[in-house]
């Protein structure tokens, strides 16, 4: 007892101490704003309303409400805080090196082995994209659940075969474990596979000398609500995807340059397991890949898995730790391409679990049988994993903030176009705007036919008052996308400055026949409708109706909308609405911290108050604000 808690001690110690230097760490302008630091119900605190958007919601086209959740009570405890979030996930993948040592000890009863699989699991460089990426928190979060519920799985094999009453208990809370998994993450979903898999070895349920037909199919059935809820998380899954348009169909990418991927990312993450060099975030997908390399690459898998096979009898563990990660990578090499990465190394956090069990119980095995093995290589395991810990902190420091990242990612990658992207928003959130437009135009020159660098650049040069630059690049977005919004509504905003405001009232108006909804462009539409300085574009009753419009969709939270709506008011000549709007405004500024809203909106109540409308033109409430 004594020694499994020294064990517990020194992974969860170490692996601490190796991505501590995370709570110093900014957010990644590469999904982190979505899910956290920019996402209003996160912002909005914890209540009941928070957790009907975490079950209820959709973020970059995925269902994970405990993810969701999560970011929902890290917020409610620590604020916006890069580094709290980071090290809810260093937490949480500390948790996770510890119940890895659990579930394979008990599980196996090898105490030394258990550890150090958990040990290389927890230090290897390959895990920091998921841990220190805040937006990540859904994979430390599933592995976590699974984790759980290969525990209760084990505590409830135990317990039937001492015939326990108990062992109903243990497989509810693996079955709840699974539920709470797929919910934070759906790579879970191969998890009754993977039960099948382990009642092989180490559980032994099946026996090595004699397969049994009548074996399998009562353990099969033994698992029919897993499989069940697999089918169905399955399904769920794919139909989200594919209603939110994330999921590449067959004529943009075919099944042969789908099997080519899927062999290549399996060698290919074995690789960087054994050599983790020149790791990134975002790998661009290879189209150029050699036929002869391909066909070697499935044969030394098709090899290695049929040696497994033929050492089932005398090495069980070979095909148990293979086949975990053929099985639970099968979601992510790409045969259901979701997104454009051809391979990611977050998704090797629990697939590689299988590799190092079959590596470590093998060296284990041969060095067993001569004690001059047995210093040497306790001597190697030292220094392999004492490298593991510099290599990790080494790749940590990458991914201080979104510049560091993705300067790194560049230099490792060739024509990464998305790395290009990323780094130039980084670039000009540190105000370094030169160098961000020289990576937008890198990444527009790799990708032509995308329209965010296009609308990047133009957010840009608006914001540098280059106006007519901003304007082309906008008009070139909807020569490629003639329902693009943002394209629209910057070109509304655009166009006044170059004394165009009837043709920004024209985009403005065809945006709103693009998304009715659009709380920014109804509030900017009420906005020019109530405060033109032409009579003639003027119209109140229909600013108040559009401003009404945009303050309900926001539950009157949104100060700027607000704002707005007293506008309309004014210029409807309902005075005291105007000015009761005017005084909600400012106290939601001053609620806000908003000081540049609260001066504006103090300077309109006086107008207000002396019953007269504002008009200005080519301006909005927050100039330069969209």
């Amino acid at each position: 007892m004594r020694r499994n808690l020294f064990i517990c001690l020194l992974l969860a110690g170490i692996t601490l101490a190796i991505y501590w230097p995370a709570r110093n760490y900014d957010i990644v302008y590469y999904d982190d704003p979505l899910f956290v630091t920019e996402n209003p119900e996160v912002a909005a605190g914890l209540g009941w309303h928070s957790f009907v958007w975490a079950m209820t919601s959709i973020t970059a086209a995925n269902w994970h409400p405990v993810t969701s959740f999560s970011f929902v009570l890290t917020h409610q405890f620590f604020g916006t805080n890069p580094g709290a979030e980071h090290l809810v996930n260093v937490f949480f993948h500390a948790a996770n090196a510890v119940l890895l040592f659990f579930v394979l000890n008990r599980m196996t009863g090898a105490t030394w082995r258990s550890a150090m699989v958990a040990a290389i699991f927890a230090w290897h460089p390959l895990r920091v994209e998921s841990v220190a990426w805040i937006s990540e928190r859904k994979d430390v979060l599933f592995a976590f659940f699974m984790l759980l519920a290969l525990w209760a799985y084990a505590r409830f094999v135990e317990l039937k075969n001492q015939n326990s009453k108990h062992k109903q208990v243990w497989y509810g809370l693996a079955l709840l474990a699974f539920v709470f998994g797929f919910m934070s993450k759906a790579m879970i979903v191969t998890l009754p596979f993977l039960l099948l898999l382990l009642d092989f070895w180490p559980l032994k349920r099946i026996a090595n000398e004699e397969f049994r037909v009548a074996d399998f199919k009562m353990l099969l059935l033994e698992k029919w609500p897993f499989f069940a809820l697999a089918i169905f998380f399955s399904a769920l899954t794919f139909w989200i995807q594919k209603t939110h348009a994330a999921v590449v169909s067959l004529e943009n990418l075919g099944l042969a340059q789908r099997f080519c991927n899927a062999t290549a990312s399996c060698v290919q993450y074995l690789a960087e397991f054994f050599w983790p060099e020149n790791l990134a975030p975002i790998y661009p997908y290879q189209n150029n890949r050699n036929v002869l390399e391909i066909l070697l690459e499935a044969l030394l898998l098709l090899a290695f898995s049929a040696l497994c096979v033929c050492q089932l009898r005398r090495r069980p563990y070979l095909a148990a730790g293979w086949f975990w990660y053929l099985g639970t990578a099968l979601p992510i090499i790409g045969l259901v391409q979701v997104g454009g990465q051809t391979m990611a190394d977050r998704y090797t956090y629990l697939p590689l679990i299988g590799p190092t069990i079959s590596l470590v119980w093998f060296v284990s095995e041969w060095m067993r049988s001569n004690f001059s093995r047995k210093i040497l290589l306790t001597s190697v395991t030292i220094i392999l994993l004492a490298m593991c810990v510099v290599l990790t902190r080494r790749q940590l420091q990458f991914w201080q903030n979104t510049v560091s990242l993705f300067e790194h990612t560049v230099a490792v990658t060739t024509e990464n176009t998305l790395a290009q992207f990323c780094l130039a928003v980084g670039l000009e959130h540190e105000g370094r705007s030169d160098e961000a437009m020289i990576h937008y135009r890198i990444a527009m020159a790799l990708n032509p036919g995308e329209t965010q660098n296009y609308k990047n650049m133009a957010q840009l040069l608006t914001k540098q008052k280059k106006w007519n630059e901003a304007a082309k690049l906008d008009f070139a977005v909807l020569e490629i996308d003639p329902n693009d919004l943002p394209a629209h509504l910057n070109l509304a905003y655009i166009l006044p400055h170059l004394g165009r405001e009837q043709e920004a009232m024209q985009y403005l108006e065809t945006a709103l026949q693009i998304d009715p909804d659009s709380t920014e462009t109804l509030n900017n539409l009420a906005w020019s409708l109530a405060t033109s300085e032409e009579a003639g574009f003027r119209n109140g009753a229909r600013a108040v109706q559009l401003a009404e419009r945009a303050c309900e969709l926001t539950d009157y939270q949104k100060t700027i909308f607000v704002g707005t709506l007293a506008a309309a008011y004014a210029e409807a000549g309902r005075f005291e609405d105007a000015i009761s709007a005017a005084e909600k405004a400012i106290n939601l500024a001053q609620k806000n911290g908003e000081q540049e809203l609260l001066q504006k909106n103090q300077e309109l109540l006086e107008l207000y108050r002396a019953h007269k409308p504002y008009h200005q033109a080519s301006e909005k409430l927050v100039p330069g604000a969209k």
